[in-house]
């Protein structure tokens, strides 16, 4: 291993999209997290497929969050996921899940983060100053819409963010599918609070460069949403600056949490093994 690829493999990294289940929500995550210097994971438990589950279905997952949180107290984050839909139960379970420690809002396909129902949301989470992170991707084809046709992508983020410019909004997995480009390119002029993360399996050449030429590096999250070598090694094998990876890898998060008041669960630093 050349000297480069061992100090970003060391380096400490938070990813700001993971997911946490199982028996023993976030062993296997942290087990994997250990071997490419990820020391801290947002996860979140979401519904997925546009379904509105009963709100029943919603604490549970969170509350699977909650466990992984109880379980690796040093490692995982936690983002409460909610329906929008469902109004005044959304925001209190928002607010069950943030007193309890979580540190953001995720949201799915079910609503466009520039509906004016996701509003309330948005207005929760400026007033807490939490991030949101919503599942997002540019899809054209007619069998892909048809499963997601309220899947939102970089014009709606752009919307979302000039309707509440105070609001911390993510666009999930700019690497998920569908046309990467056009969605990162929407959100060039967006609100300085509007961020993508560099998650997801498809593993495109230039697509962190593109992300952090369009937005500023200031606006890019490194991610993974369960890609997690490939998510690590696109950004360490991107070409942009030392200085760019590491706001992706670690002080864009940090400066994040800081706005709620948090730290990272760690003090950055090269990992000792």
């Amino acid at each position: 291993m050349s000297l480069r690829l061992e100090h970003w493999m060391k380096y400490p990294k938070i990813d700001a999209h993971c997911h946490a289940g199982g028996d023993h929500p976030g062993d296997r995550l942290v087990a994997t997290a250990d071997d490419l210097g990820v020391v801290e994971m947002w996860c979140s438990q979401p519904i997925s497929a546009g379904r509105i589950a009963p709100m029943e279905e919603v604490r549970a997952r969170n509350d699977k969050t909650l466990e992984a949180m109880k379980r690796h107290p040093d490692r995982i984050q936690g983002m409460c996921f909610v329906i929008p839909g469902y109004f005044g139960e959304a925001l209190a379970e928002v607010e069950r899940c943030l007193d309890a420690g979580m540190i953001g809002i995720k949201l799915y396909n079910q609503y466009l983060i520039c509906d004016p129902v996701v509003g309330p949301l948005l207005e929760l989470a400026s007033e807490r100053k939490v991030p949101v992170l919503e599942h997002a991707g540019y899809l054209s084809a007619p069998e892909h819409l048809e499963k997601q046709p309220l899947i939102s992508h970089g014009e709606h983020f752009k919307r979302a963010g000039d309707q509440h410019p105070d609001a911390i909004i993510i666009h999930a997995h700019i690497g998920g599918g569908g046309d990467w480009e056009r969605t990162v390119r929407a959100m060039r002029y967006a609100s300085p609070n509007i961020y993508c993360d560099t998650s997801g399996s498809n593993l495109d050449d230039g697509q962190v460069e593109l992300a952090v030429a369009e937005m500023g590096a200031e606006r890019v999250l490194y991610g993974s949403d369960g890609t997690m070598a490939g998510g690590v090694g696109k950004v360490i094998d991107a070409t942009i600056t030392d200085a760019e990876r590491e706001l992706l890898f670690w002080g864009n998060c940090e400066r994040i949490l800081a706005e709620q008041g948090r730290k990272p669960l760690q003090v950055k630093g090269e990992r000792q093994e």
